[in-house]
């Protein structure tokens, strides 16, 4: 009956073992999903030129504060205008480059991200990975002492549209939970992808 008992009870202690470890797991996977969301937010901020104002506890236009950590043309690489240049003032650069988070793949079979072509999961090659925007870098975004967060990176690619007023951007976020961005072992790593059109609809057919 001691033996029996004394097995049930290390069963017990090892099913329940397993269980923390599933539930850390999950609760791991859900911190780096979030935190991904809120780069692809980020990115978009990034974008639109919005800033954290910590005053307001808003996101406010870059223009409206007087310090901002916004892009400026003279320090970063600029998303595109078509009155300075549009995606040209990339090709000093070469062909396919990344500077501060933006991107641009002049080929266009790298526009549709197959197999093969230079973008295709271009963020975890070695020319390409450290070339992110952090989050809250062009934004001022506060991360709150989320380590998921504060490690969350993105690449924002630069997709040229001629007719358009503004190309179309894919953003790519990454990542890893709160073990893996402190530089532990192991880590729950979430990509996250979404394509932005800054363009308003004016019109609904």
């Amino acid at each position: 009956m001691l033996l029996l008992s004394a097995l049930l009870v290390v069963a017990g202690a090892h099913t329940a073992l397993l269980l923390e470890s599933v539930a850390g797991n999950q609760r791991e996977h859900q911190r780096a999903f979030e935190a991904a969301e809120a780069a692809l937010l980020d990115a978009e901020r990034d974008i639109r030129q919005l800033a954290f104002d910590p005053a307001s506890q808003a996101y406010v236009a870059c223009s409206a504060l007087a310090e901002h950590p916004c892009r400026r043309a003279e320090y970063d690489r600029v998303f595109p205008n078509r009155d300075t240049g549009w995606v040209g003032a990339y090709l000093n650069d070469g062909a396919n480059s990344c500077a501060q988070g933006i991107c641009y793949f002049s080929g266009r079979d790298s526009v549709a991200a197959a197999s093969g072509s230079e973008a295709f999961r271009f963020w975890g090659r070695d020319a390409y990975k450290n070339k992110h925007a952090s989050f809250g870098q062009f934004t001022g975004a506060p991360d709150a002492g989320n380590p998921a967060l504060a490690g969350a990176k993105y690449w924002i690619e630069v997709i040229d549209r001629e007719n358009s007023r503004y190309p179309l951007y894919r953003i790519t976020a990454v990542a890893t939970g709160a073990r893996g961005s402190t530089g532990g072992a192991g880590g729950t790593k979430v990509e996250l992808q979404v394509s932005f059109d800054p363009d308003p609809v004016n019109k609904i057919n």
